[in-house]
């Protein structure tokens, strides 16, 4: 399958491209100018894939990140500074990023404050970044325990997709990237709703622990066009709303409560189940306002159960005043109320502000039906 597509952005339109492997994707990235390139890449991928990128860079030109939410703070950023500027990176280099959120994360902000705005390029390596992440222009850091309270709006000038990195993610990062597929086709509409339904029905994930590797061919095929799906939903929102003030709001459906599941747990489930599990959390919560019916509600949430099992489990066992500490520290809200993107059916979000102790009661009563 051969895609392209390109993003319109204040910064500089940038393109999408897909490549079949990493061999084929690192000369599309570098072009002429792998002489100026340094590279930030997840330290697992950089073993699978070592020769190969040894091949393109100096050792001196790489640096290691663990894929651990922690390593997505503001301390953790002053060595990267320190290690390009030592190393000689200089305002007429690329910093190349090859990973999924945390490292993209921490290229695309160290990147938009080097030098007033250093030129980078993205080849997201896991479905959740393949599929949402790597378009958007956004970065988020966390510091101390408030999450992705600081970052910035900053595109890279280039992003390669590589399907094939797929091959080498556990079951729990191919459900993570399945959460903001599921969130996407939900907010376009319920024909798009319906056709991704069609497509996770013909997908095979029979592994039995989180850790075994689950695409075969077909799965792997399918999960390569729900992801580009995905893409094409996304860029309509943020070409009309790039700096996320209006429209784009909407795509944080199931968001205020996946953030707040994630700190609460100290990041026990992987971002995008701890949306799918928001997903059905701002379900009831939308049968509760009367936006829709408790059979609807009812019907989604059991979809998506088997997208979030058995990580409800460790959610449903916490404080609701954890949860709703967590909630209240969310980027989104203003004044003393909690703000959510809800629904009224697939295509049909809005943004509500809950007062904080109707959110405590609703927050208690989901997590005794979660339990």
């Amino acid at each position: 399958m051969d895609h392209q597509l390109e993003i319109r952005s204040i910064f500089g339109n940038y393109a999408v491209h897909q490549a079949a492997s990493l061999q084929a994707a690192l000369p599309l990235a570098l072009g002429d100018g792998a002489s100026n390139a340094w590279l930030i890449v997840d330290d697992a991928l950089d073993q699978w894939h070592r020769e190969t990128l040894a091949e393109y860079f100096a050792p001196a030109r790489i640096y290691r990140v663990a894929a651990a939410e922690e390593e997505k703070s503001f301390d953790r950023i002053e060595p990267v500074l320190k290690w390009l500027l030592e190393s000689g990176f200089r305002r007429d280099c690329t910093l190349i990023a090859i990973g999924g959120g945390v490292v993209q994360d921490i290229a695309g902000f160290v990147a938009s404050i080097l030098f007033r705005g250093a030129r980078w390029k993205l080849l997201p390596s896991t479905l959740l970044a393949q599929c949402d992440s790597c378009i958007g222009s956004k970065s988020s850091i966390n510091i101390a325990h408030y999450k992705n309270q600081l970052g910035t709006f900053f595109p890279p000038r280039q992003v390669v997709v590589v399907p094939q990195f797929l091959r080498t993610l556990p079951r729990a990062a191919i459900f993570s990237g399945l959460g903001e597929i599921i969130k996407l086709h939900l907010v376009a509409g319920q024909n798009e709703f319906a056709a991704l339904q069609q497509k996770l029905a013909a997908c095979r994930f029979e592994a039995s622990t989180p850790d075994e590797k689950t695409p075969d061919e077909e799965t792997l095929a399918l999960l390569q066009q729900m992801s580009w799906d995905s893409l094409l939903i996304k860029q309509r929102f943020i070409e009309s709303d790039e700096f996320d003030t209006g429209v784009r709001n909407l795509l944080n459906y199931g968001h205020t409560f996946g953030h707040a599941y994630e700190s609460a747990t100290n990041y026990a489930a992987p971002h995008g189940i701890a949306v799918t599990l928001g997903l059905a959390s701002a379900t009831r919560f939308s049968a509760r306002l009367g936006w829709i019916e408790n059979s609807e509600a009812n019907a989604l949430i059991q979809w998506l159960r088997p997208y979030f099992e058995p990580y409800q489990k460790e959610i449903a066992s916490l404080d609701p005043e954890t949860i709703i500490a967590a909630m209240k520290r969310d980027k989104k809200n203003t004044g003393q109320e909690i703000s959510c993107i809800l629904t009224r059916g697939a295509g049909a979000m809005e943004k509500k502000a809950l007062p904080v102790e109707q959110t405590r009661q609703w927050l208690a009563a989901w997590l005794e039906e979660l339990s």
